[in-house]
């Protein structure tokens, strides 16, 4: 006999991790519609997202509804079909479209934004969610539950700041990854099965050569000793010359700029003119940032420098879907630091504000 009630969490307020509140007893949800199916999800998988919803540090542009089940990244087996659901059947396994309705523009629209999962409609922190078949994509068939839980923000905002807009990824070019989290990291083993070089940045050298290790498969023997390079910012403040420096003296084609205003201008002058700086985070706002690097004038940083500058969201479900089969062929499997149990997942936010992972932070159903 089916389950009539199952786990789930809410965001109860939004003063903090403590916020969330884990409940026991909620009625499974039913198919809303034919096209309807009903997700048993297995894994989710944490994105700073996640973090800046439950500290009220989320700056979109809509409101967070209350008791909103948090967490936008999940994965899972189909457990139910409607009578017209033609795209998946029971026993797929697929990962929900973050955010629903984002299918086909290259940039994303309000009304998309407004179907966020986990901030503006309701998240996978539960054991079953319900969405329309065309909300929801397969996942690589070399992939388990808890490797697709890392695809609908990470990955899909890597592919998003590389192959989604102009320009594109090349072989042979150079892409400057900051930071170690779950974007930078999905975009360097993104590039380098596509053939381009990584440059990674840290300022943990125990960081860059766990992530060097890490990465080095997706690397063929014949390849120079330049496939993967990176720079320890403790130790050398001007990264930006670095960069260039790394790259033959000449800028890098693209940056996954994470950090925002402590690092933005530094970005550009490491990007090559008409190469592309694709801005998808801001984490450096949670940490002191120098009066001279906010005080820096970066209209005329961009002016001078002729680079691409432009705010990245994830790829639409098309370029999903196209991601998922590059995965698949291109060998590339995500960077797990840890793994939480489902009612431990206030402890995985903690880990993950902690900022010591290397990789994507997930929790277990």
């Amino acid at each position: 006999m089916a389950l009539q009630t199952m786990k789930r969490y809410i965001v109860s307020h939004r003063e903090g991790i403590n916020g969330l509140k884990l409940q026991t007893e909620v009625p499974v949800p039913e198919l809303r519609s034919p096209t309807d199916i009903r997700i048993n999800i297995k894994y989710l998988s944490l994105n700073a997202r996640d973090l800046q919803i439950v500290n009220n540090d989320y700056p979109a542009p809509h409101d967070v509804p209350q008791d909103c089940v948090p967490v936008s990244d999940g994965c899972g087996v189909v457990e139910a079909v409607g009578s017209e659901v033609t795209l998946f059947k029971v026993g797929d396994k697929v990962a929900p479209v973050f955010p629903q309705g984002h299918h086909y523009e290259e940039d994303l629209a309000l009304r998309s934004l407004k179907r966020g999962l986990g901030g503006a409609i309701d998240g996978v922190a539960a054991e079953y969610f319900v969405c329309d078949q065309e909300e929801a994509v397969h996942i690589p068939s070399n992939f388990d539950c808890l490797q697709g839980s890392t695809l609908p923000v990470g990955f899909t905002t890597a592919w998003s700041s590389l192959y989604s807009h102009h320009p594109a990824l090349q072989a042979g070019q150079t892409v400057l990854c900051l930071g170690t989290g779950g974007v930078s990291l999905c975009a360097a083993q993104i590039a380098l099965s596509a053939g381009a070089r990584v440059i990674l940045t840290s300022s943990s050298q125990s960081k860059l050569d766990k992530v060097t290790k890490l990465l080095r498969d997706l690397v063929p023997d014949s390849a120079p000793n330049n496939a993967i390079q990176t720079i320890d910012y403790s130790k050398i403040d001007a990264w930006d010359v670095e960069a260039r420096r790394l790259n033959g003296g000449t800028g890098v084609d693209f940056v996954i700029e994470i950090a925002g205003r402590a690092t933005l201008a530094r970005s550009i002058r490491s990007t090559k003119q008409g190469g592309l700086v694709a801005i998808s985070g801001y984490m450096s706002d949670y940490k002191p940032i120098p009066d001279h690097l906010i005080q820096e004038d970066i209209a005329k940083v961009i002016l001078y420098s002729a680079a691409n500058v432009r705010g990245v969201f994830v790829c639409n479900r098309e370029d999903f879907k196209t991601a998922v089969s590059a995965l698949e062929l291109g060998g590339v499997k995500p960077i797990i630091d840890k793994v939480f149990k489902f009612d431990d997942l206030k402890d995985a936010y903690r880990y993950m504000e902690e900022g010591r992972h290397i990789g994507k932070v997930c929790i277990e159903l």
